[in-house]
């Protein structure tokens, strides 16, 4: 079978990009997004430049962690007034039965024009457009929308349409995972969810493996309160047993360029 192993955030920081790189030297990682809203978005850049010609590298479309691209005046709905998102749990509060659990659906044009000036930030940065689109975290119909009106615009394969593809159980992909504190999310253990086949990934033609490999700074436990448990992840995704998982069963890792026909 093939599978598609995807390392989100690369770039929410300094420290998780590290990670994501080890993740693609000495690991399975093959696909990673990156979040050029960030302020060292260029320096981690040439990290994994050497490393672009084995994976498939997208981008994460974010509009709840970091600085906007774009200034507050801009996006004003979906900044404070320093230029930092709303943060998840705040915009989840804003969603409300009155407007149909999404505050953004009458601001559609603000999002649009952030997301599609980080897909522009991407271009400056690498010199041409990425490998693929992927929604970061916080989620609404607009915000499925306008990533489905991007992917349309730029003719690239996203994410969503890849679950469909692979008709990948969103809840049996992501089944390891501990909700709760740093230490509960230690706790996680993806290594025996792969070897075991937890998520039936051998049952498909192709699988798909959304991981978020990294190490921790002092700015990730700042921005994400999803921090410890990339460094499981990337533990999970390096170790012996996995690599061995995947020799026994003659898993193909593959990329989104691998299977552009299919979008």
């Amino acid at each position: 079978m093939k599978l598609v192993v995807q390392s989100d955030d690369y770039g929410i920081t300094r420290a998780a990009a590290l990670g994501c790189v080890h993740g693609i030297r000495n690991g399975i990682v093959r696909n990673t997004g990156f979040f050029t809203n960030m302020p060292w978005a260029e320096e981690v850049f040439e990290w994994i430049r050497p490393y672009l010609d084995q994976i498939a590298f997208g981008i994460d479309l974010n509009a709840s962690t970091g600085p906007s691209v774009l200034p507050h005046e801009q996006v004003p709905t979906l900044t404070h007034e320093n230029g930092m998102f709303l943060g998840s749990r705040e915009n989840r509060a804003l969603d409300t039965e009155e407007n149909g659990f999404d505050h953004l659906a009458e601001h559609y044009d603000e999002l649009y024009a952030e997301f599609d000036a980080q897909i522009q930030k991407f271009v400056k940065i690498t010199g041409r457009l990425p490998d693929y689109i992927h929604n970061h975290a916080y989620g609404t119909k607009t915000t499925e929308k306008v990533t489905a009106d991007l992917v349309k615009k730029y003719g690239l394969p996203d994410s969503t349409t890849l679950m469909n593809i692979t008709k990948a159980d969103m809840m049996a992909s992501v089944g390891w995972y501990q909700m709760g504190g740093p230490e509960k999310q230690l706790t996680e253990d993806l290594i025996t969810y792969l070897v075991e086949d937890k998520g039936h990934f051998l049952e498909k033609e192709i699988g798909y493996l959304v991981t978020h490999c990294g190490y921790c700074d002092a700015e990730l436990f700042a921005l994400s309160s999803f921090n410890t448990c990339r460094v499981k992840d990337l533990e999970a995704l390096t170790s012996n047993e996995v690599k061995q998982w995947v020799k026994d069963n003659h898993i193909e890792l593959i990329t989104f360029n691998d299977i552009k026909d299919l979008f």
